[in-house]
């Protein structure tokens, strides 16, 4: 089967958006940050302390996690020039009897010095924080966010939640959304077969004709379709690797 120099240049087109974005992809996965705000930390490991540092809404962001005893936790958050919270994670503290029958930890969590939270936390449940008293309280830990377009930071504050999330060890995530990017390589495969095998393609849409073969005119909007398909590929890598998955 010969090909046209245009489906060859299509061909390698797609070989290379599938090479250079799969790159892209191995290096992203590769190097795992921790989600902040909607901006990706890397991680660096010092001695006695675990550094989150990158961008998060335009600004920079360091957040410094400590250890300075076995049951005590440092977490420095700093923002630009807006924001500097010390928070103190001190877990466990003395148990808590929760309202459900058992018991969890108890959990101190300070900022600036101030009280943010006491009570049972269970690191096992992302809603498992209740009061001194043992009543389920998923909420108390949590600050109410908003936005605005003048100052993307309006109405933050560092909660409870974001101190123990960070003492505890955040999970990871990357840039880059597997799945979406398997339906770019589907794209890419199924674009490369209708190139090549355009033809077959169409005799077997009219197989009921006798010897069909495609005008000029289908063959240049197939031409056209293919450079369609492959510009919605490359949106769709592009779609992909913008992900933080």
């Amino acid at each position: 089967m010969e090909l046209t120099r245009f489906q060859k240049r299509m061909l390698a087109v797609l070989a290379g958006m599938l090479v250079f974005f799969g790159v892209l992809m191995a290096v992203f996965r590769a190097h795992p940050g921790v989600l902040f705000e909607g901006g990706l930390l890397k991680i660096t490991e010092t001695e006695g302390q675990t550094v989150y540092s990158g961008k998060a809404n335009g600004d920079p962001v360091t957040i410094t996690v400590s250890w300075p005893t076995n049951f005590e936790t440092d977490v420095d958050f700093t923002i630009g020039d807006q924001f500097h919270d010390v928070c103190q994670v001190f877990y466990p503290t003395e148990r808590i009897q929760t309202e459900r029958g058992d018991s969890v930890g108890g959990i101190l969590v300070t900022k600036n010095g101030k009280t943010l939270f006491e009570g049972g936390y269970d690191p096992e449940d992302a809603f498992g924080w209740y009061s001194k008293s043992g009543e389920w309280a998923p909420s108390s830990s949590l600050g109410i966010r908003g936005y605005t377009v003048a100052n993307t930071w309006w109405g933050y504050e560092t909660a409870a939640a974001d101190a123990v999330r960070f003492a505890f060890g955040p999970e990871t995530s990357a840039h880059g959304d597997p799945a979406l990017f398997s339906m770019a390589v589907f794209l890419t495969a199924l674009t490369a077969l209708e190139i090549v095998f355009h033809r077959t393609l169409f005799r077997w849409r009219h197989w009921g004709a006798q010897d069909p073969e495609p005008t000029e005119t289908w063959l240049a909007l197939e031409r056209a379709g293919w450079a369609v398909a492959a510009a919605v590929t490359a949106v769709v890598y592009i779609a992909a690797l913008s992900e933080i998955y």
